[in-house]
């Protein structure tokens, strides 16, 4: 069994039908509830999916009260395509009420189990109102959704994951995806329920639904979605008047469980269709569900795969194994319960004898939190400690501890890293006492060396590929030298201009009247003068690559590359009328070869606005004075906690990784 995160590859592949040896499988699709319909109930799965055969039974008033908001959240949020929705938000709201009335009014009441609680038409109707109008209330989508994707879209897909198809398509629908505010995919499922779930507790059905909605999702979009949530609305009224929508999330690369529990339930499902002796246990009825659910992932029920699970963890019995796999697949409630119940607490745990890997666990522990320290990197300016999460432990959480952390190591400014970008690890960056500062290396083109990562190799990035990049830090911090090294790199790229513009007068004056730096301006006037003419060069070099049939500059071997500079953006932005030509050059400069850096030392959202953010997506951000300025410039916290000189987050595409600059 593969030892995975989240998939790193998954992509819809032509679906020609099944091959080889499903040519005769007995269905031609999974959906979610198909797959764990096969373990719960195999004869009405043989009923239901291979003889096609549908039988209508009675209902609960919960399952058609679920199935009529489902209906009424599909119009409200524009996912049917035969209801137009107003956008205002009261005719919506209206609208999606009156298809939903329709809907459950045409719902034969010989068909619904009334109960006690809802014994008639009336009441199931004066439930219903409750819960559109407290949903809709309480969902308020337009606070936290920048763009609705997805909405009850059936989608069906054969997958190819890591190199590997998976023979069987998925086919399956998700309430609502949608892009966030910080252009995550975001997976909704909306649960309308008589009480909520456990949150501590690991649910092998909502694994299976997760997995097949990431799954799904990815292949239709492209894009890997970043988190599922369910939604659950307890349909009847909370005595205290708090709200009746509680929000689970799953975050997909913070769970890896997810997808090694899917594969063994998939292909098991799949081997039993074939004819094959294989079991395949009820994901509704798992007793001990976090136990039973790694011994099923790890095959522990079979002979060959126990004794070979045994060597690797080097034990000799279940339990042991078990240990061992709870503390490194993650810690769950009963094993946080014990820390903090039988060996953790403040006054008898002796920190002064601990290593600094030992006292970021057990001061964790404390709280409840379990990590497994995984491994140490020292940078130059850091030491990284690595650690295994627990299942299902919040990253939140984490984040949430770090004063305390800071306390025990007797360091401040310590930056948590929940996740570690493109790993399941979590990580503490620990100042050193004292630090090395690399020189400048040296490079070629268009690469260039923008740090030292903390594995003590240079960060080296295409500068066209920006495509404009946003300096930020505060004196001191090593700005001024990070532009200064960027520009004596530019200096050695053929084919290049340079545009510096220096309103202090203090900071770039010494490039001046090199060859490759074709204009210096250090006043305000001359500043605004020269970006206008840099904007109708631009529109001037388009109106030459329409001639010629060009995307862009590589298509135009007489065109330089020109950079432009600005060294203090917020004091030029503040005595001249720029921004409109800043924001034009950002907006249209890259496939003609314009690009721009700018630099300040102040980053408050009056000069950082949201279209300056916007068009400049990487970022060089240096030690900021307080932790709004770091969100300003990131969108999170920590460069509030940078040492100085040269200490940086550096923001692209591939995500925020901490550098150390060069000295030189």
């Amino acid at each position: 069994m593969r030892k995975l995160t989240a998939p790193t590859i998954t992509k819809k592949v032509k679906d020609e039908g099944l091959v080889g040896e499903y040519i005769k499988f007995p269905v031609q699709h999974y959906s979610y509830s198909a797959l764990t319909k096969f373990g719960s109930d195999p004869f009405m799965f043989k009923v239901n999916y291979i003889n096609g055969d549908q039988i209508e039974t009675t209902s609960s008033p919960t399952n058609v009260l679920g199935k009529t908001m489902h209906k009424a959240l599909e119009v409200y949020l524009g996912g049917n395509k035969d209801i137009p929705v107003s956008t205002d938000e009261g005719e919506a709201i209206k609208t999606a009420h009156a298809f939903a009335l329709d809907y459950l009014g045409g719902y034969s009441d010989g068909f619904i189990s009334y109960n006690a609680t809802v014994n008639g038409r009336a009441k199931l109707e004066e439930r219903f109102a409750f819960i559109f109008f407290q949903y809709i209330k309480e969902l308020d989508y337009k606070k936290y959704v920048k763009e609705v994707l997805l909405v009850e879209k059936m989608l069906k897909s054969k997958i190819e994951i890591d190199g590997k198809v998976l023979p069987i398509p998925l086919k399956g629908s998700a309430d609502l995806v949608y892009r966030d505010f910080k252009n995550r995919i975001i997976i909704k499922d909306h649960k309308f329920t008589t009480k909520y779930s456990d949150e501590e507790a690991i649910d092998g059905a909502k694994l299976i639904q997760a997995a097949f909605n990431f799954f799904l999702v990815w292949a239709e979009l492209g894009e890997k979605p970043y988190s599922m949530i369910y939604s659950e609305f307890k349909i009847t009224p909370n005595q205290d008047k708090s709200r009746q929508t509680k929000d689970f999330e799953i975050v997909f690369e913070e769970h890896p469980l997810i997808f090694e529990f899917f594969y063994r339930y998939y292909y098991d499902v799949t081997d039993a269709l074939l004819g094959k002796q294989v079991f395949v246990p009820n994901v509704y009825a798992m007793y001990d569900k976090e136990v039973s659910i790694l011994a099923y992932i790890h095959r522990l029920d079979l002979d060959e795969e126990r004794e070979k699970a045994f060597k690797t963890m080097k034990v000799d019995n279940i339990t042991d194994f078990l240990k061992k796999r709870i503390m490194k697949d993650g810690a769950m409630k009963k094993y946080l319960e014990t820390v903090s119940t039988k060996f953790v607490s403040a006054e008898t745990l002796n920190y002064k004898n601990m290593t600094t890997e030992e006292k970021i666990k057990m001061k964790l522990a404390e709280h409840g939190l379990a990590v497994e320290f995984h491994s140490k990197i020292q940078g130059n300016s850091v030491e990284l400690y690595r650690y295994e999460p627990s299942v299902g432990l919040k990253m939140s959480k984490i984040m949430s501890y770090v004063k305390d952390i800071e306390q025990v190591i007797e360091k401040s400014g310590i930056r948590v890293l929940a996740p570690i970008p493109n790993s399941g690890l979590v990580g503490f960056e620990v100042p050193l006492e004292s630090r090395t500062f690399p020189t400048l290396p040296k490079t070629s083109g268009f690469n260039l060396a923008i740090g030292q990562t903390i594995m003590g190799e240079p960060k080296l990035f295409d500068i066209r590929q920006a495509p404009h990049m946003l300096v930020a830090g505060s004196s001191g911090s090593g700005k001024s030298v990070f532009l200064n090294c960027l520009i004596n790199q530019l200096l050695k790229v053929p084919n290049i201009q340079l545009h510096l513009f220096d309103p202090k007068q203090v900071e770039l004056f010494a490039f001046e009247g090199l060859p490759k730096v074709v204009e210096y301006q250090s006043h305000h006037a001359a500043i605004a003068t020269s970006l206008e003419q840099l904007v109708e060069v631009m529109e001037n070099r388009y109106d030459e690559m329409k001639a010629a049939r060009a995307k862009n500059i590589d298509q135009m071997p007489s065109m330089k590359y020109k950079f432009i500079i600005i060294d203090e953006f917020a004091d030029l932005g503040m005595k001249t009328s720029i921004g409109s030509l800043i924001q034009l050059l950002a907006q249209k400069g890259r496939a003609c070869g314009i690009h721009l850096i700018i630099a300040t030392q102040r980053a408050s959202t009056s000069i950082i606005s949201g279209d300056i953010k916007v068009n400049f997506p990487t970022r060089a951000v240096f030690r900021m004075g307080k932790s709004i300025d770091s969100r300003v410039m990131l969108d999170e916290d920590g460069a509030e906690k940078l040492l100085g000189k040269g200490d940086m987050l550096f923001a692209s595409d591939a995500g925020i990784e901490r550098l150390q600059g060069f000295s030189s």
